[in-house]
């Protein structure tokens, strides 16, 4: 499985330079063996403030179960600070469902 996570500023934080935001992520995150994807727009029901700006995504390609378990863990234990982080999980054939 591939995992997707879309990181949504809280209100009043935004980070618009590409190369701080990865390196404020790849920190967050230096435990897993994740890839920069960009930005991308997500559903606006899955969003929790009303601004229609992309967010910034990682994807853990190739993920196992027990990776996707631990990393729902991690986020439940260390939110981000300033931002919502929003996990999807896709397999070959299937339209990505949001996990987390």
């Amino acid at each position: 499985m591939d995992l997707r996570l879309c990181f949504e500023n809280k209100a009043g934080v935004s980070i618009d330079d590409t190369g701080a935001f990865k390196h404020y992520a790849g920190n967050y995150l230096a435990g897993f063996d994740v890839e920069w994807a960009g930005s991308v727009s997500i559903p606006h029901a899955d969003k929790k403030t009303p601004n229609m700006e992309p967010l910034w995504q990682v994807r853990i390609e190739n993920a196992s179960p027990a990776c996707r378990d631990y990393l729902c863990e991690y986020l439940t234990r260390n939110p981000m600070c300033g931002y919502y982080v929003h996990v999807y999980e896709g397999h070959p054939g299937r339209i990505d469902a949001k996990i987390f």
